[in-house]
């Protein structure tokens, strides 16, 4: 269903930066997936790990928004808004100076709400602006404890590559477990390095950039069975996925998880901590296993191990099993069906 006579602007306070090149990839793949409505798309396009970048980003962002479309001559019926907060700011400065009749969309992706509990005046004033909210999953949905008018659970997607996947069985695998994600400490990266130990008969791919990569580089001397292999996109870690006999996360906060839904897209399995994300998509002992948040660190580390233990000891009918589930439980977030339920959303905004 395509969107007739609307213009569209989509913001992301996401973009590319030499130690994140795939930062913000699942909005882009979103984007160029609504290629036929020729979406407008504006995006953090100077972004760096340097001083001065972290200080004038958002100076910096906010001037480039006014350049492009606040003095353009194309007018938007739709400004749709990824990360709630701050990004509400630039849909409200349009929506002040161009267009009073625009429609707001906001997809919230997790810390844009988690870390602004309980919210403050500002944030509330921005949140009664907007028309049409999108949540990222059912349990991010139920942390927004501000009224809605209309919302709607849909996460990002995952990219149309991985519908072409196919099922390699367990002895014709070459990686245990495999990690792709951010590395830093809301991910998980301490956990990961303290099960090495006990993971030192399997073989451990390491994929992604972050703040934890020196110390995860400096373990893997310590460790010849683990691989850091930085950054990948989305055809190589395709490849990834499928090797691996398990996918592992170890996230303290997780609002959905893209790489947990790509991961089983490509038959593999998921170990992941009870976080909102993994909730929503990991039914434990059918497409994978849920390790419950503990207050002690220890017992985390504790349960993933025997997590980890059963996984390896099931039966290969089981697994098989499990790789089936995975799949099918995936096939929800493929990038065409998102993008059509986003494509009524829209109609509906404007109608």
């Amino acid at each position: 269903m395509q969107v007739i006579n609307s213009n569209i602007l989509i913001i992301s306070n996401m973009g590319p930066k030499p130690s994140s090149p795939f930062q913000g990839k699942f909005v882009h793949n979103q984007v160029w997936a609504l290629a036929a409505l020729h979406p407008a798309y504006h995006y953090m396009r100077w972004h760096s790990d340097s001083l001065l970048n972290k200080i004038l980003k958002y100076p910096v962002f906010i001037l480039d928004f006014i350049w492009r479309y606040i003095l353009s001559r194309r007018k938007f019926d739709i400004v749709h808004v990824h990360f709630f907060y701050p990004t509400i700011y630039l849909a409200i400065l349009y929506k002040t100076l161009r267009n009073r009749r625009v429609k707001i969309v906001v997809t919230c992706h997790g810390s844009d709400i988690y870390k602004y509990q309980p919210p403050g005046k500002l944030y509330r004033w921005c949140a009664a602006k907007v028309d049409q909210w999108i949540f990222a999953s059912k349990a991010l949905a139920r942390h927004f404890a501000l009224p809605v008018q209309q919302a709607e659970v849909l996460p990002a997607g995952i990219n149309e590559l991985f519908r072409q996947a196919e099922p390699v069985s367990w002895q014709d695998k070459s990686i245990d477990v495999l990690y792709v994600g951010s590395l830093d400490q809301n991910k998980g990266m301490d956990r990961l390095l303290a099960l090495l130990p006990v993971l030192k008969d399997k073989k451990v791919v390491i994929a992604g950039s972050g703040p934890w990569l020196q110390q995860l580089q400096q373990a893997a001397q310590q460790f010849p069975n683990v691989l850091v292999v930085g950054p990948k996109d989305s055809a190589a870690l395709k490849q990834l996925y499928s090797q691996a006999r398990c996918f592992i996360s170890l996230s303290r906060h997780e609002a959905f998880g893209l790489v947990m839904a790509e991961a089983m897209a490509c038959y593999t399995p998921v170990i992941a901590t009870g976080t909102d994300g993994s909730a929503e998509q990991i039914i434990d002992g059918v497409n994978g296993s849920l390790v419950p948040q503990q207050s002690e660190e220890a017992e985390v580390i504790r349960q993933y191990q025997q997590a980890l233990a059963a996984f390896f000891a099931q039966p290969a009918e089981q697994y098989q099993k499990m790789q089936l589930n995975s799949r099918h439980s995936a096939e929800q977030y493929l990038l065409g069906q998102v993008v059509n339920r986003l494509q009524d959303i829209y109609q509906r905004v404007v109608s």
